[in-house]
Parts: C-alpha cells; sequence; structure tokens
C-alpha cells in the first residue's frame, strides 16, 4: 500500500482552509488528505485500500462518529493500530485529555487560537512526524 503524509479529520471547514494555508504558505506538504467526520475516516480504512498516512490529525468534537471512537477503532484492529493518532482538539476537558489516552493516542494537542501559534505548530509537528519520527512500516526516518 503507498504512503501520505498525513490525514486530517477536521469537521470545520474554516479550521481545514487555515490548515491548509499554513501547508502551503509553509511548504510543509501537499501530500495529505482530509476528511470532514470521524464515519469517513473509517471509511477510508476498512472499506477501501487507500494510501496509508504517516500520522493521523484527529478532532475529537465531529458528527456521526466522533474522534474517541474513530481512536477506539483504530487502535483496536490490526490494519490500523500502528499509525500514529494526534488529537488536535479545542476540548482541554481534562475527560477528553484522559480518555484519548486511555484509548492510545500518540499526542494531545490544543488548537491555537492565534494563527502564528498555529504556524508554529504545524512547523513543529511536520518536523517531528516526517521528518524526526521512525516507524515500523517505514524503517526510517522519511
Amino acid at each position: 500500500m503507498s504512503s501520505i503524509d498525513f490525514l486530517f479529520v477536521e469537521d470545520s471547514i474554516n479550521d481545514a482552509h487555515l490548515v491548509e494555508r499554513i501547508l502551503k504558505k509553509e511548504n510543509l506538504s501537499d501530500n495529505y488528505k482530509w476528511l470532514k467526520d470521524g464515519s469517513e475516516v473509517l471509511k477510508y480504512f476498512f472499506d477501501e485500500e487507500n494510501p496509508t498516512p504517516k500520522f493521523i490529525l484527529l478532532d475529537i468534537k465531529m458528527p456521526k462518529v466522533n474522534g474517541l471512537e474513530v481512536l477506539e477503532k483504530m487502535k483496536n484492529h490490526d490494519k490500523t493500530k500502528d499509525i500514529p493518532i494526534i488529537i488536535y482538539s479545542s476540548s482541554t476537558e481534562n475527560s477528553d485529555i484522559a480518555s484519548a489516552y486511555a484509548h492510545g493516542v500518540n499526542s494531545y494537542i490544543n488548537k491555537p487560537d492565534r494563527y502564528q501559534e498555529m504556524k508554529e505548530l504545524f512547523i513543529s509537528l511536520f518536523h517531528y512526524w516526517l521528518k524526526f519520527n521512525r516507524n515500523a512500516d517505514y524503517g526510517k526516518a522519511s
């Protein structure tokens, strides 16, 4: 199966467009897929053969199937359990954070309020997950 840099799961069109703007402006990635809700993620992995992302950036509060449900299903399935998943949420609730880690999330990040902070966050995220992180499936830093 081929690979993409990351899968971005976000139901807010405005947030998705802002992230896309940062990715293009900072030349971070043009090799990604945006999905609008948790049911699209499950369909992406379990109904079709699609490229495997190097990581998933996943919102929690989404319609249809929320991020915690997606996280639980993916971490409990052999096909997807090793894909790094980062929660990217506006929720600062301890219960959401604890639940995410209990379900096997690799990292939990709060959405920044300001553009500059968001830009710095994405630059750091992409340097770590795409440049420095080693994944057993890929065998080397990408």
